[in-house]
C-alpha cells in the first residue's frame, strides 16, 4: 500500500522549529556552561585563598613583591607568591601540577613566550601593592584585591597593578614606588601578550563581562569588572588621595598612582 511522505513545505516546516529549538536552547546551555566554569575557577581561588592565609599566618607577611617571573614554578625562578604557596596546596614536588591556578575558561596564551608549560600554568595576575608587606599593615584585608584573573594562560607570573620602580631596593620595601595598571584596557597593537586586535579590558573579564577575585584576608567573591576603583588594589590618586573610579580608557590603564598605605 502506498504511504504518502512528507511534503517539502511540511519538512521546511520541521526544520525551522528545529533551529528555533536550537535558537533558544543553545544560549541557555551556553549560559550554564559558563556558569560551571565560573563556579568550578571560585573553587580553585577559594583554596588559593586558603592556602594565602596559611602561608600570612605562618610567616606574619604576604609573600614577597616580584616583577615580571617567567615559568614561575620552576625551581630556578626566584621566589613568587604562585611559586611559595605550592608548598600549601600539595605541590611539594617541582614537577607536580598545580590546576587550581587555571581557570577553565582561559585559553592558553599564543604567544610562545608566554605559552603555559606543563607546571607553570596560571591565569592569575598578583596585586604587587600588598605583596611582602605585613599582614597588620594592610587596612580593611577583606575590601584589597591579592589576585585577580588575566586573559589567558600563561607559564608568566604577571602583576597587576605593576610598580613602576622595579629596583631590588623598591620591590624589597626599601624605596618608595607608585604604581600602574591596576586594570588593563588594551589590546594586541600595545603590547604582545594580549591577544585581541580591539582595545577591551583585559583582566576580570572572562566570566558574563566579570571575573573572580582573592582578597587579602583569604577570601574570594565575584565582581564585575567595571565595578572596581582603584582603592580596591590600595591605591589612590597622587594629587585628591583618593580612590579612582573604573575608566575603559587607556589613559586611566597608565595612570601613575600612589599606594594608600
Amino acid at each position: 500500500m502506498w504511504k504518502k511522505g512528507f511534503t517539502l513545505i511540511e519538512l521546511l516546516v520541521v526544520i525551522a522549529v528545529i533551529a528555533l529549538l536550537m535558537g533558544i536552547i543553545m544560549p541557555a546551555l551556553n549560559m550554564a556552561r559558563d556558569q560551571g566554569r565560573r563556579a568550578a575557577c571560585m573553587s580553585n581561588m577559594r583554596q588559593v585563598g586558603v592556602a594565602l592565609l596559611m602561608y600570612q599566618n605562618e610567616y606574619e607577611k604576604t609573600p614577597p613583591k616580584t616583577q615580571a617571573v617567567y615559568d614561575y614554578a620552576s625551581p630556578a625562578a626566584r621566589d613568587n607568591v604562585l611559586k611559595l604557596l605550592r608548598s600549601f596546596l600539595s605541590a611539594e614536588d617541582p614537577e607536580a601540577r598545580t590546576p587550581v591556578y587555571a581557570c577553565p575558561s582561559l585559553k592558553p596564551n599564543p604567544n610562545p613566550a608566554y605559552a603555559p608549560s606543563r607546571v607553570s600554568s596560571t591565569g592569575y595576575l598578583v596585586n604587587s601593592v600588598v605583596m611582602g608587606r605585613h599582614v597588620a599593615s594592610i587596612p580593611n584585608p577583606g575590601r584589597i584585591i591579592a589576585m585577580q584573573e588575566g586573559w589567558s594562560l600563561s607559564n608568566h607570573l604577571w602583576v597587576q597593578p605593576e610598580p613602576i620602580n622595579r629596583s631590588p631596593a623598591a620591590l624589597q620595601g626599601r624605596e618608595s614606588t607608585r604604581y600602574r595598571e591596576w586594570h588593563m584596557f588594551a589590546s594586541q597593537s600595545d603590547h604582545s601578550s594580549w591577544f585581541t586586535p580591539e582595545r577591551r579590558e583585559q583582566t576580570s573579564n572572562v566570566h558574563n563581562e566579570g571575573g573572580n577575585f582573592i582578597f587579602s584576608d583569604g577570601h574570594a567573591d565575584y565582581k564585575k569588572h567595571w565595578d572596581r576603583e582603584s582603592g580596591d588594589y590600595g591605591l589612590v590618586d597622587p594629587l585628591t588621595k583618593t580612590s579612582v573610579p573604573y575608566e575603559p580608557t587607556r589613559g586611566s590603564t597608565t595612570m601613575s598612582l600612589d599606594p594608600a598605605f
